[in-house]
């Protein structure tokens, strides 16, 4: 029988439902094959019965597995899986797990919310709100050549901009854009200089909600996301074509009109 990494027997149900649930996604088990029983995993884990069901439960609401009476307890398809649940992106990427599909699945999705949450924030912001965008952004000036420190000013700022949307549903993708922004800020650092360049594109976004320029402001988050897609194509293994960096409909801004040239 395959086997799971142990687990101190002061372990929690947490600490063992991220342990099986880091095989899941790994692939030690796999879609509709079962994992090991109560009984056995009480054994491996030095863990009490209870503690072992709570941390089912906890991969049950998270649509990891399922368990069945007589049958036993196996992992459902991939499509039941709550990829965007908070703990299973974080087992995901702490794990190494995340395979470049997946970083730029991650990216298209960014393409479609980021940009429409800019133009959000940037018609519905009140003072408190602009007023946390503007502190992580201060935050990451400071940080603009340290990418360990400018890691957490990052997730805040974008994490301010969504909560300046004023939107519950944005505001829910908080944990998306969390996970996704501390593995690319690691993926997109991996060159010199890394990460001061994007300041000035996080300025311009910052500037664009100030003003309330929706337009400008949506397009500003577009211009970062695309850097953000360069370095990670440069950097990921078995990346897509360059084609594929932005989805058709991924919210880019219309065209401004231009007059026709007199020549």
């Amino acid at each position: 029988m395959k086997a799971i990494r142990s687990a101190a027997a002061t372990g929690g149900a947490a600490r063992i439902a991220e342990r099986l649930g880091t095989d899941i996604l790994k692939g030690v088990y796999k879609p509709n094959e079962l994992v090991p029983g109560e009984l056995e995993l009480c054994r491996r884990l030095g863990a009490s019965r209870t503690v072992v069901r709570e941390a089912f439960k906890l991969l049950a609401a998270k649509g990891l597995i399922v368990s069945r009476r007589r049958a036993g307890t196996c992992v459902r398809p991939r499509e039941a899986w709550h990829l965007l649940d908070a703990d299973v992106l974080a087992w995901r990427f702490r794990a190494g797990t995340a395979e470049p599909k997946f970083v730029f699945d991650l990216l298209h999705a960014r393409a479609v919310i980021e940009p429409a949450a800019a133009a959000m924030a940037a018609r519905s912001h009140t003072a408190p709100t602009l007023e946390a965008i503007e502190h992580a952004f201060a935050d990451m000036e400071q940080a603009a050549h340290d990418a360990a420190l400018f890691a957490a000013p990052d997730i805040r700022f974008h994490r301010a901009i969504l909560t300046a949307t004023d939107n519950d549903v944005m505001m829910a993708f908080g944990a998306l854009i969390e996970a996704a922004l501390g593995i690319f800020v690691g993926i997109a650092s991996r060159h010199p200089g890394a990460p001061a360049p994007s300041v000035p594109l996080h300025r311009a976004i910052l500037e664009a909600i100030r003003r309330r320029d929706a337009e400008g402001a949506q397009a500003a988050m577009l211009a970062l996301l695309d850097r953000t897609s360069r370095n990670v194509e440069r950097n990921v293994e078995s990346r897509p074509p360059r084609k594929a960096r932005f989805p058709a409909g991924a919210g880019r801004p219309p065209r401004r009109s231009r007059p026709s040239s007199p020549r």
